[in-house]
């Protein structure tokens, strides 16, 4: 298995209710994650990644779109992401 993971999907809340994404500790390998390819966010897509941020602080999350770093400075969490572009 890769260290690295390209988030190619949405974050959005319908997603989570329908249990899509997979638990925050299945992230305990992965050292980075590409934003890159992220379509679509809300908030709770952005408290899933502040979840697994907070789990593993040492995982960078880079490439994060210019909608979710407005969103991360809403909440205060711009400082997670790693803007790579």
């Amino acid at each position: 298995m890769s260290n690295e993971i390209l988030f190619g999907q949405d974050l959005m809340l319908a997603d989570f209710s329908q249990h899509i994404h997979p638990a925050i500790k299945s992230y305990e390998t992965i050292k980075s994650i590409d934003l890159s390819q992220l379509n679509n966010i809300d908030s709770a897509g952005v408290a899933y990644l502040v979840q697994i941020k907070m789990q593993y602080p040492e995982l960078l999350l880079n490439n994060a779109s210019a909608k979710l770093r407005v969103l991360a400075e809403l909440y205060g969490v711009e400082h997670i992401f790693i803007n790579n572009g």
